[in-house]
């Protein structure tokens, strides 16, 4: 659907009500030629965008859509609403990821919640997802409880990793991301944000942004396309490498890419979870 506004001057936002997220408003006779609408609407529903319209979606894991379950169950398996089939399973070391019906802290909306002793795995060599190499952008929304904790992780044993989560530094908690080559913002614990990634594969340093709640929190050094490969595995609620960094928290929704987002696709995204979860941004 396309609305004209004609001679209008520029205006840094507009709401129309009903209309949906990714829908696009052209203005004619001002400085901006076309503004997308994103969501604005709170509740549930993230004002009606619906994340697989950007195309490129590999994997998408959100907990409103867990069935069968009530609440305290265990989620053994979290299927993949991205449509490739890459379907999460627990790996247990002593717990289990747990399905809570309605969490306070993200618009009483379901979570997988994380008590450090389990996590969600994607096994190595399940491709259908991000060939390695290639660029992508990654999403999470949810909540750290305690000092440290991965949200998620791509990659394998031994070998680097793109991170979103926790890690804490000089008695402060940070978000981190690939190891040592870190892009850092503080934040709180039980504070829901939402986390995003954009890597470029083959170029510059620069290119490889970190977002936490729709407001840029540096860069990640490029070089390291070898860590961007699914087909080696990918973890909610851990990481790889020499320790798993457990998280113990929530994750309420998980969405993987192929190709790096531009600004308007990020904020489409980021608003849209916003919207849903009631997170401010």
């Amino acid at each position: 659907m396309i609305i004209a506004v004609k001679g209008t001057a520029f205006m840094s936002s507009i709401k129309i009500n009903g209309s949906r997220a990714g829908q696009s408003l052209r203005i004619s006779g001002g400085s901006g030629s076309a503004v997308r609408v994103v969501a604005t609407g709170g509740g549930g529903g993230g004002g009606g965008f619906d994340p697989a319209s950007l195309g490129g979606l590999k994997a998408w894991y959100n907990a409103s859509a867990l069935a069968g379950l009530t609440n305290g169950d265990a989620i053994t398996t979290w299927a993949d609403g991205s449509g490739f089939g890459n379907t999460l399973t627990m790996a247990s070391y002593g717990g289990q990821v747990s399905y809570l019906s309605a969490d306070a802290l993200l618009n009483n909306l379901p979570v997988a919640s994380f008590a450090g002793n389990a996590f969600m795995d994607l096994p190595f060599a399940s491709g259908n997802t991000i060939p390695n190499g290639d660029s992508f952008t990654l999403y999470t929304v949810g909540y750290s409880a305690g000092t440290r904790g991965t949200y998620a992780c791509m990659g394998g044993p031994g070998a680097w990793q793109q991170m979103l989560g926790f890690v804490p530094y000089d008695g402060t908690t940070y978000c981190n991301l690939n190891g040592n080559n870190a892009a850092t913002k503080a934040i709180s614990v039980n504070t829901p944000v939402i986390l995003s990634y954009g890597y470029q594969s083959g170029t510059g340093t620069g290119d490889n942004l970190f977002y936490v709640n729709g407001s840029n929190a540096g860069v990640s050094q490029t070089g390291y396309a070898e860590v961007v490969n699914l087909n080696q595995g990918f973890r909610v609620g851990a990481r790889y490498a020499y320790d798993v960094l457990p998280l113990v928290g929530s994750v309420a929704e998980v969405l993987l890419y192929l190709g790096k987002h531009n600004d308007g696709d990020r904020v489409a995204v980021t608003a849209y979870l916003a919207a849903k979860y009631g997170i401010s941004i």
